[in-house]
C-alpha cells in the first residue's frame, strides 16, 4: 500500500512539473518539451524600416516570456552587433508588431548601418532559442 501511495505522489509531481511549465536541458527535471521557430522575417526578405513589421513566431509549450533581439551584419554576414526590439513578451502571443519607425532604432543603435539582419528570440535562462533567416531593412531618414 505504501509503494502505491509512493507512486501516485511521483505521478502527481509529474502531472504538476508538466502543466506548469517546459524545462529546457539546462534546468534539471522532467522532459517537457517546448520550442520556438521564428517564421516572419522570411529569407532575404526587405522590410521597409519606416513602417509597422509583424513579427511572427510559432511556440509550443506553455506560456513564457521571451526576448526579442536584432543582430546586425556586415555584406559577408559576419556579425557586427546586437540591439534589443523587446524584453518579456508572452510566447503565446506568437507575434509582435514592430515599428512605427523601426529603422530609427536601428540607427540609433548600430554604428554602421548593417547590411544583414536575423531576429533571435530566446525564453531567459534557458537554451530554448531560435533565429530567422537573413533579411534586410530599407530606411529613409528623411520621412
Amino acid at each position: 500500500m505504501r509503494n502505491v501511495k509512493l507512486l501516485l505522489i511521483f505521478i502527481l509531481v509529474l502531472v504538476v512539473v508538466g502543466i506548469t511549465g517546459c524545462q529546457s536541458q539546462v534546468i534539471p527535471g522532467p522532459d517537457v518539451p517546448c520550442s520556438i521557430e521564428i517564421t516572419s522575417p522570411e529569407s532575404m526578405e526587405q522590410l521597409d524600416g519606416n513602417g509597422t513589421y509583424e513579427i511572427k513566431w510559432d511556440w509550443i509549450g506553455s506560456d513564457k516570456k521571451i526576448n526579442l533581439m536584432l543582430v546586425g551584419y556586415n555584406k559577408d554576414k559576419e556579425e557586427i552587433g546586437m540591439m534589443p526590439i523587446e524584453f518579456m513578451i508572452s510566447a503565446s502571443d506568437e507575434s509582435y508588431i514592430w515599428g512605427p519607425n523601426f529603422g530609427a532604432e536601428i540607427f540609433a543603435n548600430f554604428e554602421d548601418w548593417p547590411w544583414w539582419f536575423k531576429i533571435e528570440a530566446d525564453v531567459p535562462d534557458t537554451d530554448i532559442w531560435d533565429a530567422s533567416d537573413f533579411f534586410s531593412v530599407q530606411w529613409d531618414y528623411n520621412l
